[in-house]
């Protein structure tokens, strides 16, 4: 049984659906310049399928519903020649095993900073009308479901999220027996990787990141922190030690 969905869509495609919107090859080449700055692992004696060929073939068949290396290679199977020509493959296309023993070796960090920047540069941030506007960042943690690490646990990663495009520009894996906060920095890190700069970006994050070194990691690079305070944080808690007095008033206002 194939592992491709395309096969199991498109029998249920309704006649009067609408066609897809067709890809240029400006936009195929736009992918391709983009990968060319992945470095190929292997020995350049015997390559017999191009690197940006092979990973422009994963993009498109992740983006088609692919989640397995079987499922990416059913996917280049079930295209046709014309389409095989247009990922660079002549003649034959790669196997699954070649495309798993591929991939595996490509600097993931790397593949996933290079793939962000080409995302920012085809989607149009969604700006409100007559407001002034900034880049707003969320970062959060999440636990992946679907995948396993080899002791069995399962994959926490704390991901930085582009608001206006809906776009992830970064995200870390938690250590063992850590959490997220040591790993605010190095993501921070890759986030700028992408975008250049941090200058002017507002974080958005819960209340776990109410930390000093966070702020302080931002205000060096110009950015902002909005976070959620606990009574556990010092703000909260300037507020409880210095209460305010019979007739008196006290207003602070507070920019990270």
């Amino acid at each position: 049984m194939s592992s491709s969905l395309t096969e199991i869509v498109l029998p249920q495609r309704p006649p009067n659906m609408p066609p897809s919107a067709v890809v240029t090859d400006g936009d195929r080449l736009s992918l391709f310049v983009a990968l060319e700055a992945v470095r190929d692992p292997r020995d350049p004696r015997g390559r017999r399928y191009p690197l940006v060929s092979v990973l422009a073939a994963a993009v498109c068949a992740v983006i088609a519903g692919a989640c397995t290396f079987a499922a990416v290679t059913d996917w280049v199977r079930f295209q046709d020649r014309a389409v095989w020509q247009r990922l660079g493959f002549t003649g034959r296309v790669p196997a699954a095993t070649t495309v798993w023993r591929l991939l595996i070796r490509i600097d993931a960090e790397v593949l996933s900073q290079v793939l962000a920047r080409w995302l920012r540069g085809r989607a149009a941030p969604v700006r409100a009308a007559g407001h002034w506007w900034r880049l707003v960042i969320a970062v959060d943690g999440k636990v992946e479901r679907g995948a396993r690490l080899a002791d069995g646990r399962q994959v926490h990663l704390l991901c930085a999220y582009d608001t206006s495009t809906g776009i992830v520009l970064a995200q870390v894996q938690i250590a063992a027996k850590s959490n997220e906060i040591p790993a605010f920095t190095p993501l921070m890190t890759r986030v700028k990787a992408v975008l250049g700069s941090l200058a002017g970006v507002l974080v958005v994050a819960d209340a776990l990141h109410a930390q000093v070194g966070h702020a302080d990691l931002l205000a060096e690079h110009g950015a902002h922190l909005m976070v959620t305070t606990k009574a556990n944080q010092c703000a909260t808690r300037r507020s409880d030690t210095s209460p305010f007095q019979a007739g008196q008033t006290r207003r602070e206002v507070c920019w990270v």
